[in-house]
This record gives structure tokens, C-alpha cells and sequence, in this order.
């Protein structure tokens, strides 16, 4: 049987005999894209989960500060300019006119640990009216000028945060709700934690990696998402924090919007996500081939790990993993690349956990994987710098096939999954 995956910008073909094939694992359920997306956002601010109407709130309330955070370049959103737009007509009518005097908007953008954005690539991914109605702020983590307490955490580290985010009397968090590596989800608490927050908290957060409960789709007894979400109820303690959050499918179309409450709109959101998401198999494969689903998913190593985990989840161990992933960027992270070259698997699963670095701890996940699983990258990467992360290189996906015969043998069994980035992985036993 022939198929094709997606790689960059193109595709890959190869082919597998129908023996091999366990499955093709996609989403199970097709849920078609909100037929008017701004009208769908603006009624659920008019009717937002566990909380007023955001235009009652801003009257009622009469914020000076009011700080809207986004996400950045990282988590592209093609729609944003409509989400914002939408956003911004509920603002004026409550009363709050572009560059007002009266009220001050900050629209704070969430780096946590990333990158800073270009303007150009800002104003691509935002639109110009955010521009025209009030101030685009860059989050920096390491800028301590720039960073106000929000109260001690029951660690009794002082919870550090973008100084505009602390002052306001409103914060407005927008993120996207779909399964996450180590936070269990993506979106709600995690605009406050990584998003604006220091280094430093970010770095106690993300260093629980190593504890047990962290992974796709865990929430309840996970400690990254606990201190995540203990992180956002503090910020909330004396401020308005009001969530807009939005779920996409397979296609990154919107789907569905929710509004409103932390965590009783975030929860909300969580279920349907799982409806979306939820890929359900009976049984381990010998072998699974998947992508991240093509650009811009495959832009470096460091973005295509979240199809490498799924993968791993689907995989026996003493298993292989094919990922068929791009990274026309390189690996796409310094620390991350450091630490898999630099050190053993074995070295990076005995750190402890005060040792575990931001972006250390992608590097932990990773090592975790490769103590259990074998994988081969189809790259564009060289295969000197393939080697150096502790992969196996192959030039296409027959020869990757070639090679899991070798070791398999004719009747192995294989997973092929054409978008790795998109599914929760669900291991019924």
C-alpha cells in the first residue's frame, strides 16, 4: 500500500504491505470549523462559563489597567486577527476607545522562555488593530525591571510576572486548548505560567518533568499543571482573570470557543478537546512512522516533539519510532541541543530535578523516550548532527522500512500516523 506524509512544505511517499499496517491513526472524529468565528466569539463573551458578561464586567468593574495577553509565534493562530477584533469591539462597547486616556490596554505578549518576535511577524500573526488601539508589549522572563510579585505559591517562591500583567485590574488570557507533552493541555492557566512569568518560576515548574503523572492529556495528579493552575488562581486572587480560549481541528480550523471562568471555562474546554483529540488502540506496535504533520510543525527538531511523544505512547519498548520530520531549522533550541549532545541518556535521567534547566527539560522527555525506544529521523538535518542527538539518520522512509526489517524481521507491526501533532494517544488495556 503506498501513502505519502507530509514534510515541510512537500511530501514524503513510501510504501508498506498490508501485513505491516496496524493502523492509520487519525482523528476519529471530524468536527467541521465554526461557520462565523467572530460572531461565535463574541457570543461567548456575551455568555462567558462561570462569570459576567465581559462588557458587564468592564462597567461594573471600570478597570484603569487592563492587560491582554497572547500567545506567541510558536502556537501560529491564523485567526487571531479575527479572535482579537472581536475582543476589541466588546471593549468599545463598554466604553473604552482606541489609545483611551482613561483606560490603559497592554496587549502583553506570552514568551515564556521563547524567542522574541519581530515586529513584522507580530503584526502578521496579530493584525494592525491591536497596534491602533493600544500597546504591544514584549514578555521578557530574565528583564527583572520589568517583572512585579503576584503573591508567594505554597512552595513560598514569590510568583514573579510581566509587571503590566500584575498591575492590571483585568487580564484577558487568549490560548488554544489541545493536548500538551508535559502540561497535559495547552491554553487557560498556561498564559499566566510560562507565559508571563520569570525565568526562574519557569524553571521550578517545567523541572517537574521528572516526577511521575506529567504527560499527554494529565491533568489531575500532574505537578507542572498544578503549579500551573495554583500560578493563575494567585494572579486571580486580586484581579479579574477572564480566559478566551479556542479549539481547532486536525485542519487548524476553529471549532469551538470557550469564555469566561479560569478554570471552569478551561475545564469546559477540556472536555470537548478530548472528544476532538482522543485516539483510541488496543495494542502497541512494533513500529510506528509518523510526521508532525508538515510545516510549520517540522520547522526544527525542538517543534516536532510533541509528534515524537504521541509516537512513543503507540510504541512497544525495544520498538522503533520513524519521524519523518523537516527541521529546515535545525534542532531550533540551544539549550535542548546542548544537553543531547553534551550528555548521556543515562546523565539526563539522573538529573535531579533542581538540576533540570528551562529547555533541560524537553531534553529529559526526549532521553526518557530514547532509553525505551529507538528512533530514526527522515531529516534534512546532516546526519553528523543526527548522531550527535542520539538518533539514527536515514535518508528516506524506505530505507527506515528497510532497516526496522532488518531487525523485526518480514511480519512486523507498524503504526502510521499523518499528523502527530493532533492526536491524544489513548492505550486501552
Amino acid at each position: 500500500m503506498n501513502f505519502s506524509l507530509k514534510y515541510g512544505q512537500s511530501e514524503l511517499e513510501f510504501s508498506l504491505e498490508d501485513k505491516n499496517i496496524l493502523g492509520v491513526l487519525a482523528l476519529s472524529k471530524k468536527v467541521e470549523k465554526l461557520p462565523d468565528l467572530k460572531s461565535a466569539i463574541t457570543q461567548s463573551l456575551k455568555n462567558p462559563i462561570g462569570a459576567s458578561p465581559l462588557v458587564e464586567l468592564i462597567k461594573e468593574k471600570t478597570p484603569k489597567k487592563i492587560a491582554v495577553i497572547l500567545e506567541d509565534i510558536t502556537r501560529p493562530n491564523r485567526d487571531y486577527n479575527v479572535i482579537l477584533s472581536a475582543l476589541l469591539a466588546e471593549f468599545k462597547e463598554a466604553g473604552i476607545e482606541p489609545k483611551s486616556e482613561k483606560t490603559d490596554v497592554k496587549f502583553v505578549i506570552a514568551y515564556g522562555t521563547h524567542r522574541k518576535q519581530t515586529e513584522e511577524e507580530s503584526l502578521k500573526l496579530y493584525g494592525q488593530e491591536i497596534f491602533d488601539f493600544g500597546v504591544v508589549v514584549n514578555h521578557d522572563c530574565d528583564d527583572r525591571t520589568h517583572l512585579a510579585s503576584a503573591g508567594l505559591l505554597s512552595d513560598g517562591e514569590s510568583l514573579m510576572i510581566n509587571k503590566y500583567v500584575a498591575e492590571a485590574g483585568l487580564i484577558i488570557a487568549t490560548g488554544n486548548i489541545e493536548p500538551h507533552t508535559f502540561a497535559g493541555y495547552g491554553g487557560g492557566r498556561k498564559a499566566i505560567l510560562p507565559g508571563v512569568s520569570s525565568r526562574k518560576n519557569i524553571r521550578m515548574n517545567h523541572a517537574k518533568v521528572i516526577c511521575e503523572n506529567v504527560g499527554f492529556g494529565i491533568l489531575g495528579k500532574n505537578p507542572i499543571n498544578l503549579g500551573m493552575m495554583e500560578a493563575a488562581k494567585l494572579v486571580a486572587k486580586n484581579r479579574l482573570l477572564f480566559i478566551l480560549n479556542i479549539i481547532r481541528n486536525d485542519k487548524k480550523e476553529v471549532v469551538k470557543v470557550v469564555s469566561g471562568d479560569i478554570e471552569k471555562a478551561f475545564n469546559e474546554g477540556i472536555k470537548y478537546s478530548e472528544q476532538i483529540f482522543t485516539v483510541k488502540v488496543k495494542q502497541q506496535a512494533d513500529v510506528t512512522i509518523v510526521s508532525p504533520g508538515g510545516a510549520p510543525k517540522d520547522m526544527n527538531f525542538y517543534q516536532s516533539q510533541k509528534a515524537l511523544t504521541a509516537a512513543s505512547y503507540l510504541t512497544k519498548k525495544g520498538g522503533t519510532i520513524i519521524l519523518v520530520t523537516e527541521c529546515k531549522e535545525g534542532v531550533g533550541q540551544p539549550v535542548f541541543e546542548k544537553w543531547m549532545e553534551v550528555y548521556s541518556t543515562k546523565e539526563i535521567l539522573c538529573k535531579d530535578e533542581c538540576e533540570i534547566e528551562v529547555e533541560g527539560h524537553r531534553a529529559f522527555l526526549t532521553a526518557k523516550i530514547l532509553n525505551e525506544i529507538e528512533t530514526i529521523l527522515v531529516t534534512s538535518m546532516n546526519c553528523e548532527k543526527v548522531k550527535k542527538l542520539k538518533f539514527v539518520h536515514s535518508e528516506t522512509i524506505q530505507g527506515a522500512i528497510e532497516s526496522v526489517k532488518q531487525k523485526y524481521g518480514e511480519d512486523f507491526k507498524a503504526y502510521i500516523i499523518p499528523n502527530g501533532s493532533s492526536i491524544l494517544p489513548v492505550l486501552e488495556r
